[in-house]
Formats: structure tokens, sequence, C-alpha cells
């Protein structure tokens, strides 16, 4: 099954208490709010677009929120929080990329040599390199759409990976 990435869409409020640690992540039911889970692409996705594994620059790291300094308590591998300003920031940047820039940025060769998750250099082959931007450009459309929905409602976001 591998470890997955989700987004839970909330009260913009709630999601600064949570960030505070005035409520614990762990205490509420995910379950009653509007999610997305966007599979084991989490990782790819954030490298296409940052660079990098982690730690993206604003706003595009935004997309998929994976920081060091500023994690949640919540699972595994812990949460991270997006305000409602900063969803509609990575909202406004996804807008203007089209699936042309996004090849322009997609660097099949280097993703596997960097070993970024899921790809893993023992299994995949150049024969994947179009399935598998297939599959994160699918996953990447999902992202804009419903981060389009949560700045709609004027809500934040909660990502983690499970």
């Amino acid at each position: 099954m591998g470890m997955r990435g989700y987004y839970v869409a909330m009260e913009d409020n709630l999601v600064q208490q949570i960030a505070a640690g005035d409520i614990a992540l762990k205490s509420l039911k995910i379950d009653d709010y509007p999610g997305l889970d966007i599979d084991r692409t989490w990782e790819a996705i954030h490298y296409l677009l940052c660079g990098d594994i982690s730690d993206g620059e604003p706003p595009l790291g935004y997309v998929v929120p994976l920081t060091s300094d500023k994690g949640i308590d919540f699972g595994s591998f812990g949460a991270f929080s997006l305000r409602a300003e900063q969803v509609e920031a990575a909202l406004q940047a996804m807008s203007e990329l089209d699936e042309a820039q996004l090849r322009l940025r997609y660097d099949f060769p280097t993703m596997i040599k960097d070993e970024v998750y899921p790809l893993e250099p023992d299994i995949v082959s150049d024969k994947d390199e179009e399935a598998f931007f297939a599959y994160m450009l699918q996953h990447f459309n999902e992202i804009r759409r419903f981060y389009s929905q949560t700045v709609s409602e004027g809500k934040g976001l909660i990502f983690y990976i499970f």
C-alpha cells in the first residue's frame, strides 16, 4: 500500500488552533471533514514543483506542504498546516502551471537518482516515465480542484501522510 498523502479542509480558526497546539489533531474525527487522498504522489509532486523532497519555497511549497520546522504531532509522520491565505497563494501558483509547464519541470531520471518517493531505483525503468507523469498530473489536477473548493469556502488545510 505504501505511504499516502491526505488533505483535510477545515475552518481556518480550527487550523490555527491545531497548529498552535491548542487542539490535538488526533482528538478530531478526520472523516467529518472534506478530504483528498493523493495516493503515493505527495513527495513526487512536491519535488516536481520545488526541486527538492521537502521545504519548498512558497507558494508552490504550499501545494504539498512538507516542512521540517512546522510539523504537527500526528501519526507516524506528523502533519502540516496551511492557513486560508496560504491555500489561496498555492492555488494561484498552481493556476499558472499547465501540463506543458509541468512537463518542462519533469526530470524522471533525476527523480529516480534522488530516490523521490515512490520511485525505487531497483524497480522503475525509463518505460515508466510517461505513466508516472500521468499519475502525478492526475493527482496535481485533483489537488488544484480541492484547493479551489477550499479557497471558495475560506478554509485552511491540514496535510498528513499515512
